[in-house]
């Protein structure tokens, strides 16, 4: 019995005392998480008080004397002018907020009233230190249309939660804004509460010119003509011409370059062609989405025409269901042809969206006097320039230019690439300057490889570098695998032309057309993994730009059926050639730079192409 007691008080005992280890542990830790910490900072603020006050003892001079005014001094004053040492956090070595921290001294009746506030850590002195709360008439963001009348909003209320409301004639407006000028501006707004706790509130104010205001200023009727020189503007990287403001003060722009060849290949209507399909579905999808968001839908004109009124018509009769893209129609042409020229002008064969009555299509081309040899209807199987058309909204706004060639207008603040950025982070349409040529983003994949195509051909010792094939198979079809093809020179020779360090190994798609190459032909696919290749006249920025001076180059579609490939002429027209041994034209490269690609400097522009590290 004894025993068992014994073993019982043991176990009692036992359990007494882990409950009081348990409570001094949990005391102890209350201590040193709370108490001791809050205690610290008790002792601090009582030092920074005190300090505080012998300060203003010191130098009773400085105190304010007038009713309500506020004089403060702060901590990193007072351990300057040593009243007191550092006042550090519990358990550390860090230094409570020296600016922040401080003692104000307010006049009262005379008398002087001192408050401290210390910010130490977690912890902060229960004063009043915040400034009072501004609230605007109107948004804190503002746009006015340039030359228009800024007239100033105001303040709404200002409350503070010492004080209460505030008059709002306390509050000092600064800033100005000039409405004569584009730019932003901002307004300052800043009051004080009775302890001199400031608040600022700034009202960004941009100043703005609709496009469409900048079109109808230096237009007699809405459209550019002739010769014009101040209507370029850059959208998505791309140089356009502006051509008319619409009704609805939309504004209509046209691509300064042919971007691709394309077929029309539809019965008598624009919508649902084939060329509709590349601009609406491709070219569309190709455009970064800020600039997507000002793209406007509209209708196109796509009315039939005879060779007699083709060429003075200047109003519409038929039109499009809305589209996001388009191409100018002839009476947008005959609307800038001022009877010698227009700015429209081309030197190779470009789609016009009429048609003709035997339903082939129009197009132009400046090579003879306008209309009678630069007017052509056109099989629409052709492979023609295709110069995309968009109508930017009314909202639309000029950030900057002067609408030159040298200084386009702008719609959307550049963005620009900082030094080593990555490459795949940048935009369709920007150049690169790699191996001494000019490439042009042309699309970034999902696995991040950045595809890319030469605005000129390769050269050897500043002459154009030229390739045929001399195969003997009937069907001389690009294929990199077989000797004397083309595809094969491309693959094993024309890398000594070019430094291939940052390209990397991409599976390429071949199209081999049953027909005729069309955009939607039927075809067959032949797929080969290749470190460089050329475009397809599908391709963005496949066609001769207006800025090189190279001549023909190799496409790499071709066609079975009638052993046919396209090659794009020095006048920049896609045409078919029959595949002879005789037939040579140049190289232009398409290629994907690694993904991991570093950009070293540059602006991405044509003039100040990106230069990449190697």
């Amino acid at each position: 019995m004894n025993n068992k007691k014994m073993k019982f008080d043991k176990k009692k005992i036992i359990r007494i005392v882990s409950l009081i280890i348990i409570v001094v542990a949990v005391i102890l830790l209350v201590w040193f998480l709370f108490l001791y910490p809050r205690k610290v900072f008790r002792d601090n603020e009582r030092m920074l008080s005190e300090a505080g006050e012998r300060y203003y003892e010191i130098n009773n001079t400085r105190l304010p004397k007038e009713e309500g005014r506020v004089i403060s001094v702060s901590l990193n004053t007072l351990i300057k002018q040593e009243y007191l040492e550092g006042l550090y956090e519990a358990y550390g070595n860090k230094l409570c907020d020296l600016n922040e921290s401080n003692v104000k001294a307010v006049n009262k009746n005379g008398n002087y009233e001192y408050y401290t506030y210390l910010k130490c850590g977690n912890y902060e002195s229960d004063v009043d230190h915040e400034g009072p709360v501004i609230t605007l008439n109107g948004d804190k963001n503002i746009t006015v249309s340039m030359g228009s009348e800024y007239n100033e909003p105001g303040v709404k209320s200002v409350k503070d939660d010492s004080d209460g409301s505030i008059d709002v004639s306390k509050v000092s407006i600064k800033g100005d804004v000039d409405t004569s000028k584009v730019g932003t501006y901002e307004i300052t707004y800043t009051v004080r509460d009775s302890l001199d706790n400031r608040t600022d509130v700034v009202r960004k104010v941009k100043v703005e010119q609709r496009l469409a205001s900048v079109v109808r200023e230096n237009t007699e009727d809405g459209y550019y003509v002739g010769q014009a020189i101040n209507n370029y503007i850059l959208f998505n990287n791309m140089l356009f011409r502006i051509v008319r403001v619409n009704d609805d003060n939309s504004v209509v722009i046209v691509s300064d370059d042919a971007l691709a060849s394309v077929d029309y290949t539809n019965d008598g209507r624009f919508a649902n062609s084939a060329l509709d399909k590349w601009l609406n579905e491709y070219f569309y999808g190709l455009l970064e989405p800020r600039y997507q968001e000002l793209v406007k839908s509209s209708k196109w004109c796509d009315d039939v025409l005879d060779k007699e009124t083709a060429s003075t018509i200047k109003e519409c009769s038929r039109q499009t269901p809305e589209r996001k893209v388009g191409i100018l129609s002839l009476q947008d042409y005959n609307l800038s042809y001022n009877g010698i020229s227009s700015y429209l002008n081309k030197t190779n064969l470009t789609w016009y969206s009429n048609f003709a009555s035997d339903n082939e299509a129009w197009s132009i081309t400046s090579t003879g006097a306008y209309p009678n040899s630069g007017l052509v209807a056109t099989e629409k199987s052709s492979l023609l320039n295709v110069v995309p058309a968009l109508a930017l909204k009314a909202s639309t706004s000029v950030l900057a230019g002067d609408g030159s060639i040298t200084n386009p207008y702008l719609v959307l603040d550049t963005n620009i690439a900082k030094k080593s950025s990555e490459l795949n982070k940048r935009e369709i349409g920007e150049y690169i300057n790699y191996s001494g040529y000019t490439f042009r983003i042309s699309n970034i994949l999902d696995d991040g490889t950045v595809e890319v195509i030469m605005e000129s051909v390769l050269k050897s010792d500043g002459e154009q570098v030229n390739i045929g094939y001399t195969n003997t198979q009937k069907q001389k079809v690009y294929n990199p695998n077989q000797e004397g093809n083309i595809g094969y020179k491309i693959k094993n020779d024309m890398t000594r032309y070019i430094n291939t360090d940052l390209f990397v190994r991409k599976t390429i798609s071949v199209p081999i057309y049953d027909e005729k190459i069309t955009y939607q032909g039927e075809k067959n696919v032949k797929k080969y993994k290749l470190l460089v290749t050329i475009p397809s006249t599908f391709d963005i920025f496949s066609a001769r730009p207006n800025n090189v001076s190279d001549s023909g180059y190799w496409l790499i579609d071709s066609s079975k059926a009638e052993n046919i490939k396209a090659i794009v002429r020095s006048l920049g027209t896609v045409t078919y050639v029959i595949a002879s041994d005789d037939s040579t034209a140049g190289v232009k490269l398409k290629a994907y730079f690694d993904k991991d690609t570093l950009i070293r400097n540059g602006s991405g522009t044509f003039g100040d192409p990106y230069t990449l590290i190697d």
